[in-house]
């Protein structure tokens, strides 16, 4: 393993690699590795799964790569058929990012983006923060601009809390999705389907979808979910409006190594998908004037404390 930017709490202990500002490690109490991890030596196609990075300067899916902004048709790469996900193979995740500050139980990190790069307008300038107190590590994201240009940041850990893993959602709807994975633009609630998470249940491995969250955008971080497994509960919440939901059912098979298909899960808050081409959709659209920002917290307990689940709408302060 490669050096790495290690934080740390009195209860967590978290690294990082600077290439894609990826978190490798994310212990609590001293125990087992939270995320999935592999060495990116020995096994270089781990890196195409996303695996713990930040994603940007667009996650998710874009239609055709193609967003227009004031009349002009911007074209992003296409490296999924004829979609854009997750920015192409230049995105933030494939980034070195450099190093602001690094205390004891916080790190910062910053990428700038030229004009034109990635397809799109504006200088941007990126900036990711992760700080750790007791067992809560905040991610929070911040960007700017000299020109209007969509902006969507997105964590994207693998998580692995042993066992079989139930997870819990406060979303009453959910995007449906066309044969090419993106939003076909309707809004459908959860009742009788399979996308109903407002109980804790297992996830079928085949999802990948955006959970259209309760409320909202919101100015303040709301919990928004809830994962439980044998070694760790996890209670996310996030200022962001959806939460893209995958099963990990394309993960590699890395010998030597407990990766595998749907050995994790990826819970990552963020706009909704295609939202650059969906006027109907939260806007992702950021300006010089209106600077980009969304934060999550992760907060862990140990699998031997009974996690609380709470009502579908996330409010319960547990």
């Amino acid at each position: 393993m490669t050096d790495l930017l290690t934080i740390a709490s009195s209860r967590l202990v978290a690294c990082f690699d600077p290439l894609g500002a990826r978190m490798r490690v994310l212990q609590l109490d001293g125990g087992a590795n939270l995320i999935l991890d592999a060495d990116p030596v020995l096994h270089p196609g781990w890196h195409d799964v996303y695996p713990g990075v930040v994603i940007g300067p667009v996650a998710n899916r874009v239609r055709d790569g193609r967003v227009v902004i004031a009349g002009a048709t911007h074209q992003m790469p296409q490296n999924e058929g004829t979609t854009c996900l997750h920015s192409g193979p230049k995105g933030l995740h494939a980034r070195t990012w450099r190093v602001s500050d690094h205390g004891d139980s916080s790190l910062t990190l910053n990428h700038t983006l030229e004009d034109g790069e990635i397809g799109l307008p504006g200088v941007r300038n990126f900036t990711v923060t992760f700080e750790m107190q007791d067992t809560t590590l905040t991610v929070a994201f911040a960007a700017t601009t000299t020109a209007p240009t969509p902006i969507n940041m997105a964590h994207h850990p693998y998580w692995a809390l042993g066992g079989t893993q139930r997870v819990q959602i406060a979303a009453d709807s959910y995007l449906p999705v066309d044969a090419d994975n993106l939003p076909t633009g309707r809004v459908a609630a959860v009742d009788g389907t399979g996308f109903d998470f407002r109980n804790a249940r297992p996830l079928p491995p085949e999802i990948d979808h955006n959970l259209c969250l309760t409320g909202g955008r919101s100015a303040a971080p709301r919990r928004i979910a809830t994962l439980t497994g044998d070694h760790a509960h996890l209670h996310i919440a996030s200022t962001a409006p959806g939460l893209q939901v995958y099963g990990g059912t394309h993960l590699p098979t890395l010998p030597g190594t407990d990766i595998r298909p749907g050995a994790g899960i990826a819970l990552e808050p963020q706009g909704w998908p295609d939202a650059a081409n969906q006027p109907a959709f939260p806007s992702i659209m950021v300006t010089p004037a209106q600077p980009y920002r969304e934060t999550t917290r992760y907060t862990l307990m140990p699998a031997t404390i009974l996690p609380c689940f709470g009502p579908a709408d996330g409010k319960v302060a547990c």
